[in-house]
């Protein structure tokens, strides 16, 4: 959450972009010991346009990583890498591969 305030955005800027809803947005923010999801962790990072590194070291924080061979995680990273932070764009192409969605 830090990075939100440093990175100079709104919650409400943050959850639209992630495609969560506020309820779930508010218990990551306020809830002790919630422990989000990789799917919800992967649609954060994407609404604060963190690079792969700052992806990983979030990833990492939650107790995830990503991994290669995992097509949801390839698709994840190669938007990421590529500086294209849609969601829905990004959702559009794990819908193709029969892939979870970010932010559902």
């Amino acid at each position: 959450m830090r990075l939100i305030d440093a990175k100079g955005y709104s919650d409400v800027d943050v959850y639209k972009r992630a495609n969560i809803n506020r309820k779930l947005f508010s218990k990551i923010r306020c809830g002790d010991g919630y422990m989000p999801s990789k799917k919800t962790v992967l649609a954060l990072a994407i609404a604060l346009r963190l690079n792969i590194d700052e992806t990983q070291d979030i990833l990492a924080c939650a107790g995830y990583a990503l991994s290669h061979s995992v097509k949801f995680d390839v698709i994840v990273e190669f938007f990421i890498v590529h500086e294209m932070f849609d969601v829905f764009t990004i959702n559009e192409m794990l819908f193709r591969y029969e892939q979870p969605l970010l932010g559902q």
